[in-house]
Parts: C-alpha cells; sequence; structure tokens
C-alpha cells in the first residue's frame, strides 16, 4: 500500500489468486470512492515486495527487481526496471524526509541502553 496525493493504493494478488500479477485499487481518500487501476502488474515472478513513493515515482522493490512507475493521473506507467535487492531477511521500505536547514546530525551519541 502506497499514499500519492489524495491517493491510497493497495497492491493484492490478481486476477483470482495469482501471485505472478499484481492488481491495484486506489481510494480517492476526498471522495472515499475505490476504483481499480486498468490493466494488470507483474510481480516479478511471484516474489512478495514492498513499495514507496518518491514524488510522482513508486518504487517497487523486491530480492530480483526494483520497478519503477511513474503515477500518470488514474495509471500507473513503467518506467525501467533496476537490480532487486538481493539480501536475506526482512524487507520494508520508507522515506525519511528531514526539514530543510536541519543543522547536522539528528543524535551526536548514541544513548547507553
Amino acid at each position: 500500500m502506497v499514499a500519492h496525493r489524495d491517493s491510497l493504493y493497495v497492491v493484492r494478488n490478481g486476477p483470482s489468486d495469482d501471485f505472478l500479477h499484481c492488481a491495484i485499487d486506489c481510494l480517492n481518500l476526498a471522495t472515499g470512492q475505490w476504483t481499480a487501476l486498468p490493466g494488470q502488474f507483474v510481480n516479478s515472478k511471484g516474489a512478495l515486495f514492498t513499495a514507496v513513493v518518491r514524488g510522482d515515482t513508486v518504487y517497487t522493490v523486491n530480492r530480483m527487481f526494483t520497478l519503477l512507475y511513474a503515477i500518470e493521473g488514474s495509471t500507473w506507467r513503467l518506467l525501467r526496471e533496476k537490480a532487486g535487492f538481493p539480501r536475506p531477511g526482512s524487507l520494508q521500505t520508507f522515506l525519511l524526509r528531514l526539514p530543510r536547514g536541519a543543522p547536522g546530525p539528528v543524535a551526536l551519541t548514541t544513548p547507553e541502553l
């Protein structure tokens, strides 16, 4: 699930229980209405992935691929494919934004536990 402007996108298996393709549903946060994005999206050989939005670009990341999509109105258009993240363990993505002009490191020392 990712958010972009006034929309919340939910990526799910589809059609039916097909793990090789994804369907994307969009909740318009202003109207409360759900719509389905046209088409199906590749799920990189059924591998689980995580996603994050930066600007108007969605990055979907798994062990095999990183796929970049442009959000254009009510559609996602594939921009390019990059290498995945090949390390073991759980994979979570997030985008951290620091305020402009933030002075240096957030913490100068590590507190004792």
